[in-house]
């Protein structure tokens, strides 16, 4: 008899502690009455760390791949040509303790003969629609915003994007025409030569050195990015601008580099 009254009191208390794990989310159950307690994981939404070099490097492969057959489409189109090379690269990195995600695009010219001047930046151009490189590497990061990086890239999370404008040496004789694009009166820091500078752009003025002229194309981007990809829903999203000019002439120095950290990605 006490055997029996054992083995019912034990089904009993398993019993019990079954029904326990399907109704109760802590980490901790304790049943009245007895000393059954069962443990169990958290689940705090994070990714092991040691499949976030797997999950990086298949991100970086598929996006690699469609920016290859989108290039290739293009370049098939005609709408740009075969001088256009086009690369992404995707790495994470610890930040404060939490994985980042990196992803930087990027483009260049295999020549910068003004036989290819639509492809990139004409000179003294620095509007989005005026290079075709550019149009196509913006193409293919949003798709990749709402495909291959949607899980990582979302409005809650803080997110910073660098914008490299580049100009090359030839100098400006005579002051390009600032159209009033992006306001009469744009006034933005943007980094030059590891310092960072106050930019004025006015329409009255005008522009009058590369300088200048490279960081407008890095802005070009930035307004193309938050009217067309991010809107106003990217709360916790900052814009850095920076500005380079080479001492060599050629369209494969006018161009662009984005560069965007997703911190806390994996989470």
């Amino acid at each position: 008899m006490k055997i029996i009254l054992l083995v019912l009191s034990t089904l009993f208390l398993v019993s019990l502690s079954v029904d326990a794990q399907k109704h109760t989310k802590g980490d901790t159950i304790s049943i009245s009455g007895a000393t059954v307690e069962i443990k169990i994981p958290p689940k705090d939404g994070t990714t092991d760390s040691r499949n976030q070099s797997d999950i990086v490097k298949q991100v970086q492969s598929s996006i690699k791949s469609d920016l290859k057959d989108y290039t290739k489409e293009m370049q098939n189109q005609r709408f740009i040509s075969d001088n256009v090379i086009t690369d992404v690269n995707v790495e994470s990195i610890t930040i404060d303790g939490k994985e980042a995600l990196i992803v930087t695009y990027s483009y260049t010219l295999k020549s910068g003969s003004m036989k290819f001047q639509s492809d990139d930046f004409g000179p003294g151009k620095y509007l989005v629609n005026e290079s075709n490189a550019l149009l196509v590497t913006l193409a293919v990061m949003k798709r990749n915003l709402e495909g291959q990086l949607a899980r990582y890239v979302t409005p809650g999370k803080e997110i910073s994007i660098t914008i490299n404008g580049s100009a090359d040496a030839a100098p400006v004789k005579k002051v390009i025409r600032y159209k009033g694009e992006f306001g009469e009166s744009l006034i933005k820091d943007c980094e030059f030569e590891g310092r960072s500078h106050q930019m004025v752009v006015t329409t009255s003025k005008g522009i009058k050195n590369n300088q200048t002229l490279a960081f407008l194309r890095s802005y070009a981007v930035r307004d193309y990015l938050k009217n067309h990809m991010f809107h106003q829903s990217y709360p916790n999203l900052k814009y850095h601008h920076s500005a380079t000019v080479s001492g060599q002439r050629g369209g494969q120095f006018r161009r662009v580099f984005i560069e965007m950290i997703v911190f806390k990605a994996f989470e």
